[in-house]
């Protein structure tokens, strides 16, 4: 029987990484990422929080900081922001998080 199709692919979504700070807290105090360096995509890939790059990361509030880090990233929820400059980091978004908004 032939069922109907509902609804569409967008076929210009971003496939997003997401990452929560509490998951960033523990690479650094394992030692996988560095303090002093701007945590990027890259950064995050070899550090093995994140498996592959994607069109970006989204940094989400969920967790404790305590590092003061400074963050690269495409976008950033409001309390993730509010949580890494509270730990003395700062947050710079992306030009292509600009754009789609």
């Amino acid at each position: 029987r032939r069922l109907p199709k509902r609804g569409f692919t967008n076929i210009f979504a971003l496939d997003i990484n997401e990452v929560n700070i509490g998951r960033v807290q523990q690479a650094v105090e394992a030692g996988k990422l560095d303090a002093a360096k701007a945590v990027t995509v890259e950064a995050l890939v070899e550090a093995g929080v994140l498996s592959r790059v994607r069109d970006g990361v989204k940094i989400l509030g969920q967790g404790e900081l305590s590092a003061k880090l400074s963050f690269e990233v495409l976008a950033a929820s409001k309390s993730a922001v509010a949580a890494i400059e509270k730990a003395g980091g700062s947050v710079k978004l992306l030009a292509a998080a600009v754009e789609q908004a």
